[in-house]
């Protein structure tokens, strides 16, 4: 592939070569993409298994200890299970934030952003397709967690919430659940771009880029928070509102909607044009 210098550059394949512009444009996007996933260590993919076998242990180590007899090895043992699956979780959570940094970073503005600055697509071809592998493993890391949580809570106390109560709450408040899973999709989408503005930011600078680049982070979350809080849009809101102790759900959940909208156009067009224009790679 083109994204090694010991590979083949896909460019002197005859059947590439004889593609227009744009389809040889959209050819090299789509190849950009698939080395977002290729490149990717298996030690993310062991992670998530790994979490997912901790969490059935934790439920059934659980589940035996509600229907026998008091053993305090159980009880040690459980404790063990339950602080492994909580570092492990942690370090899930890290490890995604340091892969959505390392994937643009490393590919952009690090060494290897001479050759990826050469490629023929443009910067919103490059910036579309790190945010479109960042995205997906985001969402599947969230997935995971997600459903360790179901695994542990179905073979703990699948009593706590029967299946029917689930079904007849998914039903009566489906407009509201959906809503909220498009403000969340938006919101992952803005931070994951508010990690690529930081960056871009901090590589304006000839020293301390990194430091830099957390504490422009830093600021813009600072910045957001205050206007979340302008505008009543913490999580607690939305929580009161899917329970309906809210009745300005869809409102606020509109307003956090076009606050996303805009807060991804900012953060896009600000990577963009420093992509663009004020590319430091020294």
């Amino acid at each position: 592939m083109i994204f090694a210098t010991s590979q083949v550059n896909p460019l002197t394949n005859s059947s590439v070569r004889n593609l227009r512009p744009k389809q040889r444009r959209l050819f090299m996007f789509w190849n950009l993409v698939h080395y977002e996933f290729k490149n990717v260590n298996k030690w993310y993919l062991a992670l998530y298994a790994a979490v997912l076998v901790l969490s059935a242990l934790i439920g059934i180590q659980t589940q035996g200890f509600k229907n026998l007899p008091y053993q305090e090895s159980q009880a040690t043992m459980l404790l063990f299970l339950a602080t492994v699956f909580g570092g492990l979780m942690l370090t899930l959570a890290i490890s995604t934030i340091f892969l959505i940094i390392k994937r643009f970073k490393g590919s952009v503005y690090d060494r290897q952003g001479y050759l990826t600055l050469t490629l023929p697509v443009s910067e919103h071809h490059i910036i579309t397709a790190k945010l479109i592998g960042a995205f997906i493993w985001s969402l599947i890391s969230t997935a995971v967690l997600a459903l360790s949580a179901v695994i542990i809570l179905a073979l703990t106390a699948p009593e706590w919430i029967p299946l029917s109560y689930v079904i007849t709450f998914v039903e009566t408040h489906l407009p509201q659940i959906f809503l909220t899973g498009i403000s969340f999709l938006l919101n992952t989408i803005s931070g994951i771009l508010c990690i690529y503005l930081a960056i871009s930011i901090g590589q304006l600078f000839n020293e301390y880029r990194t430091a830099l680049a957390v504490a422009v982070y830093i600021g813009i979350q600072i910045v957001i928070g205050f206007i979340e809080l302008f505008f009543n849009l913490s999580s607690n809101f939305y929580v009161n509102s899917l329970v309906g102790l809210n009745d300005h759900f869809y409102m606020g959940a509109g307003i956090a909607i076009v606050e996303e909208l805009i807060f991804i156009a900012i953060f896009y067009l600000g990577t963009y044009y420093i992509l663009r224009n004020k590319v430091n790679l020294l």
